[in-house]
């Protein structure tokens, strides 16, 4: 077989491939209207819009939710993550800034063990979700997104559990009708 067989060959084998692969992640996604969604009227519920920078989904009135789909499971492929949340140093711009450092003597014992474990519970979820929350409004705005309220036990919803009923839950709401509540603008 000569050089210029081997290489249609292999064109040939890549652009099965790619229409394989193409038409099997078209497959995968779900039906809309088979797909349940939480209540997220905050109507109700004052604190839920009071929240809203807090616990939201996105809105966009001229996607399908194909379009949908792809957009959330792509911003939502930037939320993995490897290593936990780091509170974020100060960085100077210009020359570097030194400061005495005292030093400080690390704990001892099972009671500052037990102080450092339930302060880091308070604060690193609440880290976390800011940084998966600031991820996701970066990605998806862009894109014409908006973001809208919904109440804390919707948004656990939307939000934990099996990645692609997830992803369609989001897509859903993200291409549905358009939300009641007011927009989220901070």
């Amino acid at each position: 077989m000569g050089t210029r067989q081997k290489t249609r060959l292999a064109a040939m084998l890549a652009g099965a491939l790619m229409t394989t692969t193409t038409a099997t992640a078209q497959d995968a996604r779900p039906d809309p209207a088979a797909v349940v969604l939480p209540d997220v009227s905050v109507d109700q519920n004052p604190k839920a819009v009071e929240d809203g920078f807090k616990f939201f989904y996105f809105h966009n009135p001229s996607v399908s939710f194909d379009e949908a789909y792809a957009d959330i499971a792509e911003c939502r492929s930037f939320l993995v993550s490897g290593a936990p949340a780091a509170i974020p140093g100060f960085r100077p711009w210009v020359e570097p800034v030194r400061h005495d450092v005292k030093r400080q003597y690390p704990g001892v014992g099972l009671l500052d063990m037990a102080m450092r474990s339930a302060i880091a519970s308070i604060i690193l979820p609440k880290l976390e979700r800011g940084i998966r929350n600031n991820k996701l409004r970066r990605c998806m705005e862009p894109r014409g997104y908006a973001r809208y309220p919904a109440p804390e036990a919707a948004w656990q919803t939307l939000n934990e559990g099996d990645e692609a009923t997830l992803v369609a839950m989001q897509a859903k709401l993200a291409s549905g009708a358009r939300p009641n509540a007011a927009q989220v603008s901070e």
